[in-house]
């Protein structure tokens, strides 16, 4: 009984919500509260697959449920990215009918690592795809170690785990369950030396010796070897090689792809998220072809004109320095001249007290390769502190804490203008700059 009550009130919850903004998150909240284990009463007629990791899981779950879509499949999934229990709950809900029965030939959750366990407390997933595994929000996650733990609690023996070979963090999880690996080869933008401040994986995850990295792809996701107990790069049943970043074609097994956008992270979620539809039963070849029409959402990544110049949209992630790190590689392979805009927001669950993320990110990397950068939000001044310990210019930095009055300042720099900020932060600067 308290099942369909709570059901029921989800549904009504989420019908009214869609009106109001409340429907992702909020009729899932409600129907826990009157059915604690609403999760686990759910029946699913198909595959479940669960998406997590620090950076990439809303991006790849939607790759994931667009390919499984195209290729004639019905998906629920949670295509908004609320991946705490009231999202997923409210995704379940939203799909099942009112006897519970989720009538889907797969379900596809991304789910926040973090909350992992607390969601699959219930039910547990057939497949789990981990992106990868960084620093992430430490004021709220804590040290990697902690995330790892709790990644462990949630995952059931006989979870198929679906691995970025390029990570040794991730990688690791869970040894006694079956595994295959993805992963992308050495390419034309793979260091030898890390490019980055944000270095996870500086000894071995499972014995604490010192790695050894042959290659980077950024920050600590690369090809390495422990000098100590031997943990190596895992071999990757899919793997992306011959990759033309110029003009986003690239193999997978030696199957053609094609990428909209082309940094080395979005190929490889492209890569995880194939290797999961053809663990669950597509043809390496169709999973190819459809990942092909996949193009990037606007809320992640945009181009638009304001006036005569082009501006480029960039979202990172908040207080996630890998995130940042991978914007700022992007603008630094635009060609000509161009200016950065950086929205950083107070962090409401720290009382707007933590900034050190701030220096966990390579803003180095854009002295003398930028024209200027456009400090602005709560936290501009803050930035403008890190931007001066990086060695940046006094006429290099501009400042304006008011969102809604940055646009002169935008106005006297040149060339492209490159809006990193995050998601929610988004829609507030791109009314001001003018697209």
């Amino acid at each position: 009984m308290k099942f369909q009550l709570a059901l029921l009130v989800g549904k009504l919850l989420r019908f009214v919500g869609k009106y109001f903004g409340k429907a992702t998150n909020l009729p899932g909240e409600w129907a826990l509260k009157l059915c604690p284990d609403l999760m686990g009463r759910f029946r699913f007629q198909g595959k479940v697959i669960a998406v997590t990791g620090s950076n990439g899981k809303t991006t790849t779950a939607n790759m994931l449920a667009y390919i499984l879509t195209d290729q004639g499949y019905k998906v629920a999934n949670n295509a908004k990215g609320s991946n705490l229990t009231g999202g997923v709950a409210t995704t379940l809900l939203a799909a099942s009918n009112f006897s519970g029965v989720i009538d889907a030939d797969f379900v596809v959750l991304e789910v926040d690592e973090r909350f992992s366990r607390l969601i699959f407390k219930f039910f547990s997933p057939d497949y789990l795809l981990c992106t990868n595994l960084f620093r992430d929000q430490l004021t709220r996650n804590g040290n990697v170690d902690v995330i790892i733990e709790k990644l462990h609690e949630a995952i059931k023996p006989g979870v198929k785990l679906i691995l970025n070979a390029n990570d040794p963090i991730s990688g690791s999880l869970a040894p006694d369950n079956p595994r295959v690996y993805y992963g992308m080869a050495r390419t034309d933008k793979s260091p030898l030396d890390c490019p980055n401040i944000t270095h996870d994986a500086k000894v071995c995850p499972k014995c604490f010796g010192r790695m050894r990295y042959f290659y980077y792809h950024y920050n600590h996701i690369g090809a390495f070897t422990c000098l100590s107990c031997g943990y190596a790069t895992p071999e990757a049943k899919y793997l992306a090689d011959n990759v033309n970043f110029e003009t986003g074609d690239f193999t997978i097994g030696g199957a053609p792809v094609y990428a909209d956008y082309r940094p080395p992270f979005n190929i490889l979620n492209m890569t995880g998220a194939v290797a999961a539809c053809c663990e669950m039963g597509l043809s390496l070849e169709s999973a190819c072809a459809s990942i092909s029409r996949f193009r990037v959402m606007q809320e992640r990544y945009d181009e638009f004109q304001v006036g005569d110049r082009t501006a480029v949209m960039i979202l990172s992630k908040n207080q996630n320095p890998v995130s940042f790190d991978q914007s700022i590689s992007y603008v630094l392979d635009l060609p000509g001249e161009k200016t950065v805009v950086a929205l950083v927001n107070n962090i409401n669950h720290t009382g707007h007290r933590d900034t050190t993320w701030l220096y966990d990110i390579g803003w180095e990397r854009l002295r003398g390769k930028v024209d200027s950068v456009v400090c602005t939000g709560p936290r501009a001044w803050d930035l403008t502190v890190r931007l001066k310990l990086a060695g940046f210019r006094d006429d290099a930095v501009k400042v304006e804490c008011d969102v809604q009055k940055v646009k002169p300042k935008v106005d006297e720099t040149k060339g492209t203008i490159c809006i990193l900020t995050e998601l929610y932060d988004a829609k507030s600067i791109l009314e001001v700059i003018g697209k």
